[in-house]
């Protein structure tokens, strides 16, 4: 316990002594006077003596303790509490204003000594939503203007945010102010929780008694990381052992954690947007799928999609719209939109609320559809060509491909340049070929385009597929025929993670797929696998069924079992019966992987590497990246691998990349989405934030006088004086009422 001014304890002390004084001054002196006929109440007389005497030792306690407390009062005590003490000062009203007593509490002159501080301000994305016309990241920097102001002169101050910045002590309050009017909002910011870590460090790292850190957050889910809980929890204690062993001082932390959140919150948002597929040929219509999610009210709000003008970029046309209705708290739906009538080149567009929201940033979702012309496949097949080639060039004219079919035995008069005009070869149970034949193929694969194997029948000489010039083709060598009569055995994908099942996954989970409904009766057995094989689908019995891998530019597919078989005892019946329509799927998945449309992608969340592969033999030399904000960066293509890579997005929309100057060959672009958690609303609850910075281990708050009261309470302790004033009033009512029935019944008993 502190005193703010302990001279008046000392003299509430000293005037304790008058009572005393008083009393042994004006006690009066007895005569002895004999009087027999009084005699016979000697005895009564005695016992009313010892009982006057007791009431007169009573009241001269209470003056003495009236004036002790007095003093005390006047002195103006503090007591340190733990947080978890309640309150002693009366909280303020409803209106937010401070009463009488509260504002005694916080007018205390020891405030002065200065501090360390850390004040902490959640920038993420969620905190733009608007409540009571401003938002919640502006409400954080106000109130963190605030927390400035209440610090004593010569404090030291550090301001961290969700980006990712180094901590440090600002130069002073006006830096450390600047610091805060400047912050902005960090798109693909760290959980707040680091953040607090990291201002848990540098406040470790003070020589001032004092310590305090403010952290300033709308609470919700996605800031606070359980992960970081032992880390947060260990920093605090060993930061409390640390000043009170080491250091011998008795340093303290004050944590106030300072919601300034909504009190409910109502948003809709765009959370998953998917095209299936986002690369197409012209004329193939296009799925947008989207998952809406809404926190709030029941509501019901039209959604519209929107493309571009193929000839005012600037422009956007409404091309659908449609209604959903919300329930009331949290609710899902899933909407989707049919587009068509694609000619060749970069579509972009949006879908959106018709009516934003307080959290207009989710409100709508940026989307790229690139239509390019047909890919051009070779199909190498047995003769008669037409026939063993029938199956899969049906199935790829479907998607569609441009199929051309040549006899195996033409694939060794291919010159590069013909072949380069196919984005893939396929061999369909292909015989011996020549080493020379196999380098030729593997150059084709390095430069940037597909070779893809079925092996069948045909494949009789082991020593000429097992040769290194194959080997480096196939991705393995072949053992031997496995054999399975009764067609207990089927392809099963292995995880499902290739980019080959990528056409599967719109239509629902690979495992609910009837894989056992196609058959395997014969295959190869493969072994000793390159180190860039990677087993895409297994058969059933656990051995290899299918095999990708990366050479240089290119991609290579080897399937262990064929099908080109026109005879009556097949090898399998992958082509036939009621699941033939999953090898049109197959034969697609397969055919994109080799010509590197799997690997196309335009549609991105913020924090992806972005990367594009256009369909193009020679990129030009430089581009311009022009970004949704308006402005353009020029960009240089990486030649080799024929890639344009764009290191970061800082915005969401759509970005739009062409060639300058004359040649003008290039037209594509990309779209970048926020993640869906990035507005994620929902607050974090009492326990979890328990879980996570430890029960006891800060103090939450609202309001800054809230926060005002936390500060007395830690930075200078309980204020003692209204409790002692009120004890002082009921001891000197109590005075008064005592002494005037004890002096009235003193006269009452005189003659």
């Amino acid at each position: 316990m502190t005193f703010t001014t302990l001279s008046f304890l000392l003299g509430g002390l000293a005037t304790a002594v008058i009572p005393v004084l008083l009393h042994l001054l004006m006690r009066g002196k007895p005569k002895r006077i004999e009087f027999p006929a009084l005699l016979f109440v000697r005895k009564h007389l005695e016992l009313y003596r010892r009982h006057y005497r007791l009431k007169h030792i009573i009241l001269l306690l209470l003056r003495i303790l009236t004036l002790v407390l007095f003093g005390l009062a006047l002195s103006r005590p503090i007591l340190k509490l733990a947080d978890w003490f309640p309150n002693i000062t009366v909280a303020n009203d409803q209106n937010g204003k401070r009463s009488f007593v509260s504002s005694l509490a916080v007018s205390l002159s020891s405030q002065d000594a200065p501090i360390a501080a850390a004040v902490v301000i959640d920038s993420s994305l969620r905190m733009e939503y608007v409540a009571e016309n401003q938002s919640r990241f502006e409400a954080a920097k106000d109130f963190s203007r605030w927390i400035l102001q209440q610090l004593p002169q010569g404090s030291t101050i550090a301001i961290l945010s969700s980006d990712r910045e180094k901590a440090v002590f600002q130069v002073d309050r006006l830096a450390a102010k600047e610091k805060i009017d400047r912050l902005p909002v960090t798109p693909l910011g760290r959980p707040i929780t680091e953040a607090v870590q990291d201002a848990l460090i540098l406040l470790g790292e003070s020589e001032f008694e004092q310590r305090e850190l403010y952290l300033l957050s709308d609470l919700s889910q996605p800031s606070w990381s359980e992960d970081s809980a032992h880390s947060l929890q260990n920093l605090i204690k060993n930061m409390k052992q640390k000043n009170g062993l080491l250091n011998g001082t008795n340093k303290e932390l004050g944590f106030f954690v300072i919601d300034v959140s909504a009190e409910q919150p109502v948003n809709s948002s765009i959370n998953q947007f998917t095209l299936v597929p986002e690369v197409i040929t012209a004329q193939i219509p296009v799925r947008v799928d989207l998952e809406l999610f809404h926190l709030g009210p029941a509501q019901k709000k039209t959604v519209e999609l929107l493309l571009a003008d193929q000839e005012k970029k600037d422009q956007e046309i409404v091309r659908a719209s449609k209604s959903v209705d919300f329930s009331d708290g949290e609710s899902r739906r899933y909407l989707s939109f049919l587009l068509s009538g694609f000619d060749s080149g970069t579509y972009q567009g949006q879908c959106r609320y018709t009516v934003p929201d307080a959290l207009p940033i989710d409100d709508q979702a940026w989307f790229t559809i690139q239509v390019q012309l047909p890919w051009k496949i070779l199909l190498a097949a047995q003769p008669p060509v037409r026939d063993s080639s029938l199956y899969l060039r049906q199935a790829l004219e479907t998607v569609p491909f441009v199929v051309e079919t040549i006899p195996l035995s033409e694939i060794s008069g291919l010159t590069a340049t013909e072949l380069d005009q196919y984005s893939s070869v396929i061999l369909l149970d292909p015989s011996p070929l020549e080493p020379v034949v196999w380098k030729k193929l593997a150059d084709y694969v390095s430069s940037g385009h597909g070779v893809g194997l079925f092996l069948g029948r045909n494949a009789d000489s082991l020593a000429s597929f097992n040769a290194p010039s194959a080997t480096e083709i196939i991705g393995a060598k072949l053992v031997r025929q496995a054999r399975d009569p009764n067609g207990d055995t089927w392809i099963v994908p292995d995880n499902g993670v290739s980019p080959i099942f990528s056409v599967f996954k719109p239509l629902g989970s690979l495992d609910t797929f009837p894989w056992n409904a196609q058959p395997i009766f014969r295959y190869w057995e493969l072994s000793d696998f390159s180190s860039r094989a990677e087993v895409a689908a297994s058969f059933s019995d656990g051995r290899a069924a299918i095999l990708t891998q990366i050479i240089g530019r290119g991609r290579t597919v080897t399937v262990a079992t064929p099908v080109s078989e026109i005879n009556d005892q097949p090898w399998n019946l992958l082509t036939h019966g009621e699941a033939a329509w999953m090898f049109v799927l197959l034969s697609e998945g397969i055919t994109k992987y080799l010509a590197g449309v799997s690997e196309q992608k335009h549609n991105f969340v913020m924090g992806e590497p972005v990367v594009l592969r256009p369909n193009l033999e020679m990129l030009p030399p430089t581009c311009l990246l022009r970004i949704p904000s308006g402005k353009s960066v020029r960009l240089t293509p990486d030649q080799v691998r024929r890639e344009i890579t764009v290191s970061s997005t800082t915005e969401s929309g759509n970005y739009r990349i062409r060639s300058g100057g004359s040649q003008k060959s290039l037209d594509t672009g990309f779209s970048v989405n926020y993640p869906a958690e990035s507005t994620n609303l929902q607050k974090i609850n009492k326990e979890k934030l328990d879980q996570i910075l430890g029960e006891g281990n800060y103090r939450f708050a609202k309001t800054p006088q809230e926060v005002e009261l936390g500060i007395v309470r830690r930075r200078i302790g309980q204020e003692l004086y209204a409790v002692i004033m009120l004890v002082l009033a009921i001891l000197f009512a109590g005075e008064y009422v005592f002494s005037n029935r004890f002096f009235q019944q003193k006269q009452e008993q005189k003659p």
